[in-house]
């Protein structure tokens, strides 16, 4: 089984303005950093949403969509990765 990093992408469009994806991949802090610096896009799965403390699933949230998204690099503004599944870490 491939391993899962979890992340959270902060982008935003016009710097004023920012918006987060919280979600997984198969590759690590590392490589999405030298892929973004590459200038490729790069790949959240297993999407979340924040309600307000609580992380849940996007898929349960909207069911017309996958729950994977492909990033530009040009939006990303910070990528910080989690411990683990940011729904089973404990907030303190």
């Amino acid at each position: 089984m491939t391993e899962k990093y979890w992340f959270k992408v902060e982008t935003s469009k016009d710097k004023e303005n920012t918006y987060h994806y919280y979600g997984s991949s198969s590759f690590s802090q590392d490589e999405l950093i030298s892929a973004l610096q590459r200038g490729e896009y790069i790949r959240l799965d297993d999407l979340l949403y924040m309600e307000r403390t609580e992380y849940k699933s996007w898929a349960d949230w909207d069911k017309s969509l996958n729950p994977s998204v492909s990033i530009n690099p040009n939006c990303v503004v910070t990528l910080m990765q989690y411990k683990g599944d940011p729904r089973t870490i404990p907030a303190k």
